[in-house]
């Protein structure tokens, strides 16, 4: 369509200058001698031949196509630097409008070079027209862009000495001060500003010197100056409780904005940031009261809508978020965040088979991507699915091979299939990683475990530790492993009350303290903590065995055995070592 829009406006153009040129020519045969007609067409046909670049250019800068709009001004350019006719080297206007399109298209090196002769032929005097004076504006932007800050400085200090009342010299000075933090000379030159015409721009401009200085007073007094110029605006609002927020308090940049509200009920953004602020201080309802009254107001508004199926998902009402996020991808069917929103909310739903759609049909140079990927191999995982799971982890990994998420779900798919050397194998690449998962580091510490490699063990724990002291499963695992071992037994029950500190009720943790006092020999100690470990969890094989061999070794060989038989009917991995015990005890 914009091609087609284009040649359109070409062809219009191109249609208008011939019509144009076919009156001009009329008239200027009724005029001139006979002597040379020729001469004065081609002269006319020339001038058209410009006008249409300048034009088209014009157009085609309107309509975003920067690159043609440039090429059509160059050309344009480009001829008027080899006209003989002395007017055509320095008239500003097209070489303006070129160098402003070169700048804001990141190109302030090739825009210096149509300014710099313009300069030379337009110095700064009390004389300057309009368009001069913006060509030292531009001037000054462009050795902006290029860092020159100061060399910038100095051509907007020349071009306001002989014209103070320029505004757009003015406020890019004034913002140059601000930038380089020279906020004295921004007072001064704002000051000067309003003296001569106050607006509502200077005073946000003051109030943002006064914050930046710590003035908050006299910041909120500009904003309330810059309020009373236009009531209607809700900038300084907006402004002032960004101003309350960074002295933290939070009541009163609420406050503000729920005034501004009630004297402007239908001023969605105002409304906006107040919801957003109730969200960051963690008051979702009311944020989501806020968004449901914009989204009646605004009902094809995207962003209100997926804000608030985000808010409903973090609320843990999926089917409400589901909704949002559906109709939000029924007005936007390309964007693919919403599906990946909407496949979150229906995977919550255990509506696995429409989520993985979803999924699957985010592209690969989607940002969402991988995180789309970590979601399908989740899934496969919790169905049991290793060999899908371990596919889209590999491809992940390929494509991203820091992704801490993808290692530790990898360490998972191996652990889950009891293969210890792969999980060891495989993840090593993970080890270098800057900032290694927790999660990751406890599956290898288990694989360690499996082989009795007690010293690698406790070296993984302690790294993990390291970074997560108060991670309860590592201090239990670690504080089991001395434990099982018979060693650091005061360690090992220090460890494991700081797990216990974490999770107070969890069993196996008390299944790790009872071991340890078995481990010392405090028989009755150890069965009377097992005994609530067993309250807490009484399907495990292992933890019934283990009050089997404190009864035994408390003298109470009929427990010992009964406890022996119930783990030996919850279908333990060691169903011959258990016999063996049952026949023979410890």
């Amino acid at each position: 369509m914009l091609k087609y829009a284009a040649i359109c406006t070409l062809t219009l153009l191109l249609s208008n200058c011939s019509t144009l040129t076919s009156k001009h020519d009329t008239h200027t045969t009724k005029v001139i001698s006979a002597s040379n007609p020729t001469h004065h067409r081609a002269q006319n046909l020339a001038q058209s031949s410009r006008r249409f670049l300048y034009l088209a250019g014009e157009s085609a800068a309107i309509n975003g196509q920067h690159a043609l709009a440039i090429q059509l001004l160059s050309t344009l350019v480009d001829r008027l630097n080899v006209s003989k006719n002395k007017a055509d080297l320095s008239t500003i206007p097209p070489r303006l409008k070129l160098a402003t399109l070169l700048l804001q298209n990141n190109q302030a090196d090739q825009a210096l070079t149509y300014i710099k002769p313009l300069m030379q032929q337009h110095p700064i005097s009390k004389k300057n027209t309009l368009e001069e004076k913006k060509l030292y504006t531009l001037y000054a932007q462009v050795l902006v862009a290029l860092k020159q800050h100061n060399n910038a400085l100095d051509v907007l200090t020349a071009l306001l000495a002989q014209h103070p009342d320029f505004i757009p010299a003015r406020k890019l000075q004034i913002s140059l001060f601000i930038q380089t933090k020279q906020l004295n000379l921004a007072t001064i030159a704002i000051k000067t500003a309003i003296k001569r015409a106050d607006s509502a721009f200077l005073r946000q401009l003051q109030a943002d010197v006064y914050a930046r200085e710590g003035q908050f007073s006299k910041a909120m007094q500009s904003l309330k100056l810059m309020q009373k110029m236009d009531p209607e605006d809700e900038a300084p609002t907006l402004l002032q409780s960004q101003l309350f927020l960074q002295q933290k308090n939070i009541a009163q940049a609420q406050q503000v904005l729920r005034d501004f509200i009630q004297s402007h009920p239908s001023n969605l953004r105002t409304r906006h940031a107040l919801a957003r602020l109730l969200i960051q201080t963690n008051h979702g309802k009311e944020a989501v009261q806020i968004y449901t009254d914009m989204a009646k107001d605004l009902p094809e508004s995207t962003e209100i809508l997926s804000t608030l199926g985000l808010l409903y998902y973090q609320q843990q009402k999926f089917k409400l978020a589901a909704k949002q996020f559906k109709h939000a991808l029924n007005i936007e069917p390309d964007n693919a965040d919403y599906r990946f929103y909407l496949g979150n909310a229906l995977e919550a739903q255990n509506q696995n088979t429409q989520a993985r759609k979803l999924y699957l049909s985010i592209e690969n140079h989607h940002p969402l991507w991988k995180e789309a990927q970590l979601r399908l191999a989740s899934m496969d995982l919790m169905a049991d699915d290793y060999t899908s799971a371990h596919q889209t982890l590999q491809a992940i990994l390929k494509k991203y091979p820091r992704s801490s998420r993808a290692w530790t779900l990898l360490s998972a798919v191996y652990l889950a299939q009891e293969k210890f050397q792969l999980l060891l194998d495989k993840t090593q690449p993970a080890i270098t990683l800057k900032q290694i998962p927790t999660r990751l580091l406890l599956n290898r510490a288990i694989a360690f475990e499996h082989f009795k490699r007690y010293d690698e063990v406790e070296h993984t724990l302690k790294a993990l530790l390291s970074d997560a002291p108060e991670d309860a499963d590592a201090l239990n695992f670690l504080g089991y492993t001395y434990a099982e071992q018979g060693i650091k037994l005061n360690e090992a029950e220090t460890y494991i009350q700081r797990a216990l500190a974490e999770k107070p009720d969890d069993g196996y943790f008390l299944d790790s303290l009872a071991w340890v006092h078995f481990k010392r020999g405090a028989y009755p100690k150890a069965i009377e903590i097992q005994k609530k470990a067993l309250e807490k969890i009484s399907d495990d094989a292992t933890m019934q065995e283990h009050l089997g061999d404190m009864f035994w070794k408390n003298k109470q060989p009929n427990q010992a055995i009964a406890q022996w038989k119930k783990a030996l009917s919850l279908k333990p991995t060691n169903k011959k070592a258990l016999l063996e015990k049952i026949k023979h005890g410890l």
